[in-house]
């Protein structure tokens, strides 16, 4: 069976002030049909530029290079009405900040419904019918009076609930969630996943989620990414990764974990921080923070490789020949 979504070596390009920087480099992944895939790493590595380059939402400066495959059909070859029929229909994505996300002038009912009347055609009445159906799929209380109301009345956890039954409207067969529970509360941020979950389960939704939270990641994922200044450094099986995490970088992110079994009084950080787009350091672009940095590390970029089945890793300790 084909992948649901394959991504092969994607260049995305910002012009800016005359000069060319490139936010996403080399980037090639897959999603199963069925299989949630997490893509992590710190603000600033390029995830939600992958996302959004899926998704053909980025703005008229951006320059995309390479191929992304859904369902056997490339995205970057077709036209923007093309993508319209796709987008909210095949391929839905819920947003990292809902309240930015859903219109302020228009009700939850005529946001959700919009999907509802465009690609299946369905009359206003019946959008509304449905829409109340998503409402309470996705455990919104009073689903009859929510539907009239505007975004601002409702509180954060409920604005990320209408942006998963946005998403799921018209059944979509890849779910993108970009840090769905960034700023809710623990409960909240328990009661979305399990919601997404019950989605994957019941329409064998692909999900690629977009997340800063490895605990998140260990609770949702089959696979996971892990992404730095705009390309990917390691990607193994979720249980793979948290057992025997290859890249230094990977390593720092799970050791800055806090641990309930462990007594320590401050968590471990990486040194620095993620290089800016137009100060990209010669050589691997972790090496300025990494603790095992070698002379070649500063020289020359490493290629991904295959260090086992299910298991790659950008780095210099792991040469082609133990690939």
């Amino acid at each position: 069976m084909p992948a649901m979504l394959e991504i092969k070596d994607l260049r995305t390009s910002f012009v800016q002030s005359g000069e060319k920087l490139t936010v996403i480099e080399g980037v090639s992944l897959t999603v199963e049909p069925g299989e949630t895939v997490g893509v992590v790493g710190e603000s600033g590595c390029g995830k939600s530029v992958t996302s959004l380059s899926v998704m053909q939402l980025l703005s008229k400066n951006a320059i995309m290079s390479g191929s992304i495959r859904f369902q056997e059909t490339d995205l970057l070859s077709l036209t923007e009405k093309q993508m319209e029929k796709i987008r909210g229909n095949q391929i839905a994505m819920i947003f990292q900040e809902p309240m930015t996300s859903l219109n302020p002038l228009h009700t939850i009912g005529k946001q959700i419904g919009e999907p509802l009347r465009r690609h299946f055609g369905m009359s206003k009445q019946e959008a509304k019918e449905r829409t109340i159906e998503l409402l309470k799929e996705v455990g919104i209380p009073r689903a009859e009076d929510i539907v009239n109301e505007y975004p601002h009345q409702l509180s954060g956890g409920m604005r990320q609930r209408v942006m998963i039954a946005m998403a799921m409207a018209c059944t979509p067969k890849l779910l993108i969630a970009d840090e769905p529970t960034t700023a809710l509360d623990v409960t909240i941020q328990a009661q979305i996943l399990e919601l997404m979950k019950k989605v994957r389960q019941e329409h064998g939704t692909s999900i690629l989620l977009i997340t800063h939270d490895l605990g998140v990641v260990a609770e949702m994922c089959h696979r996971v990414i892990v992404m730095y200044a705009g390309q990917i450094v390691e990607e193994a099986d979720v249980a793979q990764l948290f057992d025997d995490p290859k890249h230094p970088y990977t390593r720092g992110l799970l050791q800055s974990m806090p641990s309930l079994s462990s007594n320590q009084e401050r968590l471990n950080a990486i040194p620095g921080s993620v290089p800016m787009l137009s100060d990209m350091p010669k050589g691997c672009r972790f090496a300025p923070r990494c603790s095992l940095v070698m002379d070649i590390c500063k020289e020359k970029n490493p290629e991904l490789l295959n260090i086992s089945e299910k298991q790659r890793c950008r780095c210099w300790l792991y040469s082609e020949e133990e690939a």
